[in-house]
């Protein structure tokens, strides 16, 4: 649950009326022109060589692993995660975030717009995910499919997909 929470916490999404739900796709939407987009498409293989990036940032020394002090870098580098903490991302309360949590982290992104679950979202996708709240006139549900940690899972989930597609690889 506290995992849920901090997600949605992210993304601004607790108890939003349609219009913060609009703004909050919005952002989702503007966020993902950092990682990714090239071609109109959106793809798991982007957002994860992001995610690279940004662990390789917080862990120049290759220690393995992250910790809240080297996490800092993170949230003044990255307008994906300006308001994200280190307790985000480690969930267990250990203090630390190795290198494959950080990167099989789950994508509020994804989990909004992957309604295919194929790890390929375009701008028409995302126009219907949208345009369907529109029409039912009712918050929008950030709600995700069987991806997320270990390809596990409902909630928030999404994640990269890996692990659900088998044509994704295998990383």
């Amino acid at each position: 649950m506290r995992k849920i929470m901090l997600a949605l916490a992210l993304v601004g999404v607790l108890d939003p009326c349609p219009s913060q739900a609009q703004q909050n796709d919005d952002l989702l939407v503007s966020t993902a022109r950092d990682w990714g987009g090239d071609g109109g498409v959106f793809t798991c293989e982007q957002w994860r060589a992001y995610m690279t990036r940004l662990y390789r940032l917080a862990d120049p020394k290759k220690r393995g692993y992250i910790d809240e002090k080297s996490f800092a870098v993170i949230p003044r580098t990255s307008s994906v995660f300006t308001s994200a903490t280190f307790d985000y991302f480690d969930q267990a309360g250990k203090g630390r975030v190795t290198k494959e949590e950080f990167l099989d982290f789950q994508s509020p992104f994804f989990a909004r717009f992957d309604r295919k679950h194929n790890c390929h979202v375009t701008y028409e996708d995302i126009r219907a995910v949208n345009a369907a709240a529109a029409a039912s006139n009712a918050p929008m549900k950030h709600r995700g499919g069987g991806g997320g940690r270990n390809g596990g899972g409902e909630g928030l989930g999404g994640g990269f997909g890996w692990r659900d597609n088998p044509q994704q690889p295998q990383q």
